[in-house]
Protein backbone atom coordinates (compact mmCIF):
# COMPACT_ATOMS: atom_id res chain seq x y z
CA UNK A 1 0.00 0.00 0.00
CA UNK A 2 1.58 3.61 -1.05
CA UNK A 3 2.00 5.67 1.85
CA UNK A 4 -0.31 8.30 0.22
CA UNK A 5 -3.23 5.72 0.91
CA UNK A 6 -2.15 4.47 4.25
CA UNK A 7 -2.07 8.14 5.58
CA UNK A 8 -5.41 8.71 4.51
CA UNK A 9 -6.53 5.66 6.34
CA UNK A 10 -4.56 6.81 9.49
CA UNK A 11 -6.53 10.22 9.09
CA UNK A 12 -9.75 8.67 9.09
CA UNK A 13 -9.24 6.30 12.13
CA UNK A 14 -8.02 9.95 13.45
CA UNK A 15 -11.22 11.32 12.70
CA UNK A 16 -13.07 8.30 13.57
CA UNK A 17 -11.53 8.59 17.08
CA UNK A 18 -13.12 11.62 17.97
CA UNK A 19 -15.44 11.79 20.82
CA UNK A 20 -18.25 13.57 18.75
CA UNK A 21 -17.80 10.98 16.10
CA UNK A 22 -17.71 8.09 18.45
CA UNK A 23 -20.66 9.51 19.99
CA UNK A 24 -22.93 9.69 16.75
CA UNK A 25 -21.49 5.93 16.38
CA UNK A 26 -23.48 5.63 19.47
CA UNK A 27 -26.58 6.85 18.48
CA UNK A 28 -27.18 5.09 15.59
CA UNK A 29 -26.49 2.08 18.02
CA UNK A 30 -29.57 2.90 20.37
CA UNK A 31 -32.22 1.60 18.55
CA UNK A 32 -30.42 -1.64 17.85
CA UNK A 33 -30.56 -5.09 19.61
CA UNK A 34 -27.05 -4.99 21.05
CA UNK A 35 -25.68 -6.58 23.92
CA UNK A 36 -22.45 -4.15 23.54
CA UNK A 37 -22.61 -0.94 22.24
CA UNK A 38 -18.73 -1.08 22.57
CA UNK A 39 -17.85 -3.47 20.42
CA UNK A 40 -20.89 -2.01 17.59
CA UNK A 41 -18.56 1.21 17.77
CA UNK A 42 -15.09 -0.99 17.36
CA UNK A 43 -17.25 -3.45 14.60
CA UNK A 44 -18.10 -0.03 12.90
CA UNK A 45 -14.42 2.03 13.07
CA UNK A 46 -13.49 -1.41 11.34
CA UNK A 47 -15.31 -1.47 8.91
CA UNK A 48 -14.86 1.82 8.90
CA UNK A 49 -11.48 1.22 7.50
CA UNK A 50 -11.71 -1.65 5.69
CA UNK A 51 -14.08 0.10 3.33
CA UNK A 52 -12.14 3.08 2.76
CA UNK A 53 -8.75 0.19 1.97
CA UNK A 54 -11.24 -0.85 -0.92
CA UNK A 55 -12.12 2.95 -1.93
CA UNK A 56 -8.84 4.06 -2.40
CA UNK A 57 -7.97 1.04 -4.30
CA UNK A 58 -11.01 1.21 -7.07
CA UNK A 59 -10.08 4.76 -6.85
CA UNK A 60 -6.52 4.92 -7.52
CA UNK A 61 -5.58 1.75 -9.12
CA UNK A 62 -9.29 0.74 -10.44
CA UNK A 63 -9.29 -2.76 -8.45
CA UNK A 64 -10.07 -4.39 -5.30
CA UNK A 65 -7.58 -4.26 -2.86
CA UNK A 66 -5.00 -7.25 -2.52
CA UNK A 67 -3.98 -9.38 0.42
CA UNK A 68 -1.02 -7.66 1.08
CA UNK A 69 -2.81 -4.34 0.91
CA UNK A 70 -5.66 -5.67 3.13
CA UNK A 71 -3.21 -6.70 5.41
CA UNK A 72 -1.33 -3.49 5.93
CA UNK A 73 -4.95 -1.68 6.74
CA UNK A 74 -5.87 -4.52 8.98
CA UNK A 75 -1.96 -3.71 10.90
CA UNK A 76 -3.33 0.12 10.84
CA UNK A 77 -6.12 -1.03 12.75
CA UNK A 78 -3.85 -3.98 15.23
CA UNK A 79 -1.62 -1.44 15.52
CA UNK A 80 -3.76 1.12 17.51
CA UNK A 81 -5.98 -1.11 18.61
CA UNK A 82 -5.68 0.01 22.43
CA UNK A 83 -6.03 3.27 21.50
CA UNK A 84 -9.51 2.54 19.76
CA UNK A 85 -10.51 0.70 22.45
CA UNK A 86 -9.55 3.61 24.97
CA UNK A 87 -11.12 6.39 22.70
CA UNK A 88 -14.64 4.47 23.11
CA UNK A 89 -14.39 3.81 25.98
CA UNK A 90 -13.55 7.41 27.23
CA UNK A 91 -16.69 8.61 24.37
CA UNK A 92 -19.14 6.00 26.10
CA UNK A 93 -18.11 6.34 29.73
CA UNK A 94 -17.63 2.44 30.11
Amino acid sequence: MQSEVRGRLEKELDRLLKPEVINMIVKISENLPLKSVEDFCLGYIVGDIVVGAFEESRVRYGRDVNLEEMDEALNLLYRRAIEIKGAIKLATGK
